[in-house]
């Protein structure tokens, strides 16, 4: 048990040190560190009511139930800071600590009036406090039971967006790409559930007390393992491209309404790029971004995204990578590439990994890469 609880309070703070040894850190750095900080204060809590029954220090028992209310808004802010195209600030925000202040402060409250030898019993070296039991589980049941359901649903809510927002801003997503933090979402969600149960369990002793502080113990080591691991190598989205502020409320219907582009000149801009794509192939790059080719064709980015998405209906991460996928056909069938592998001849296309390529063919081709290439054995 100890050493479980050892693992995370080292693994937070070796983490937090890591992340202010950065030369640029950013917004979802610091707030990163202050989920490990209270990660590592809520395993710091377990492992005193499990090692100890002194009373001397009878008040740190009440970290372990007060830090859950605000770990949960604070992982709402690390994903808001990744990929809202705003800058994060925290004092837009002060108002999802309201039910942690009010929970911290009603325990307080209750547990320093009553009497002392009401506030305490010890039962198998585990500190019960039998005088606020019923205040204090129904108060934070209930909190905990509507946090748990909130935060993770306005996490995802916000990486769906950024979702829909990036395919108009990038050709390649595999390094911008949230889908560890979707998952990981998903699986803290379904880890609180499990350490909820298992506490309840344990405090009206449908399982062994210390059966189930292991399991919570463990489930928080863990999930400072992974969110540790993915946080630290993720860059910011937007650091270089910063979407104009409310362009995400934009529907497609009223996006460009107020754009000075006649037919003509859209007309004229479609023909400029789409020459600039077929001569220069910018689209080789795999790093290429709206930003970026715009730069280059002497444009703005709001006329060049609006001259694809109405001339041609689609939007710039489907425009590019048409170009990747007619280069790939190009290339796989001249003689001189018959050595290279199908991943191979797709990083020669503009692609940049395995899986992106392979997505985005079977998305536009309805076939595997795979399937065209025997395809076009058997055509031969």
């Amino acid at each position: 048990m100890n050493a479980v609880m050892y693992i995370g309070i080292f693994l937070a703070g070796f983490l937090s040190l890591l992340i202010f040894a950065k030369n640029n850190r950013t917004t979802h750095d610091h707030i990163l560190v202050a989920w490990l900080i209270i990660s590592a204060l809520l395993l710091f809590s377990f492992y005193y009511d499990f090692n100890y029954t002194t009373r001397k220090y009878e008040a740190l028992q009440l970290v372990g139930m007060v830090l859950p209310p605000a770990a949960a808004p604070i992982l709402y802010f690390y994903v808001c800071s990744l990929v809202r195209s705003r800058p994060f600030k925290l004092r837009r925000y002060w108002f999802h600590f309201i039910p942690f202040f009010f929970l911290a402060g009603s325990m307080l409250y209750f547990y320093y009036n009553l009497e002392d030898s009401q506030r305490l019993v010890v039962d198998d070296g585990f500190i019960q406090m039998y005088g606020i039991k019923a205040f204090q589980m129904r108060n934070y049941g209930m909190i905990m039971a509507f946090f748990s359901f909130l935060y993770p649903v306005l996490s995802l809510y916000s990486l769906f967006r950024h979702k829909k927002t990036l395919t108009d801003k990038f050709s390649n997503l595999s390094g911008v790409n949230m889908d560890w933090l979707r998952n990981w979402i998903i699986l803290s969600f379904i880890g609180f559930w499990l350490s909820f149960i298992l506490i309840w369990s344990g405090a009206f002793r449908w399982i062994e007390f210390e059966t189930s502080f292991k399991a919570v113990a463990s489930l928080i080591t863990l999930n400072i393992a992974i969110i540790g691991f993915y946080g630290l190598k993720q860059t910011s989205i937007f650091t270089n491209e910063r979407i104009q502020q409310g362009a995400q409320k934009e529907t497609s219907e009223n996006k460009y309404e107020r754009s000075r582009l006649t037919k003509d000149e859209s007309a004229e801009i479609l023909k400029k790029v789409q020459a600039a794509m077929e001569s220069d192939k910018p689209y080789l790059d795999s790093q290429l971004s709206l930003e970026s080719l715009a730069f280059k064709l002497g444009l703005s980015k709001h006329d060049l995204s609006q001259v694809i998405n109405e001339q041609l209906g689609i939007n710039f991460f489907t425009f590019v990578n048409e170009y990747r996928i007619s280069e790939f056909k190009q290339l796989i069938q001249q003689p001189k590439n018959a050595h290279l592998t199908i991943l191979g001849v797709a990083l020669e296309s503009g692609f940049n990994s395995k899986s992106s390529f392979n997505g985005v063919f079977k998305k536009l081709e309805g076939i595997t890469p795979g399937a065209y290439k025997n395809s076009l054995k058997q055509s031969n």
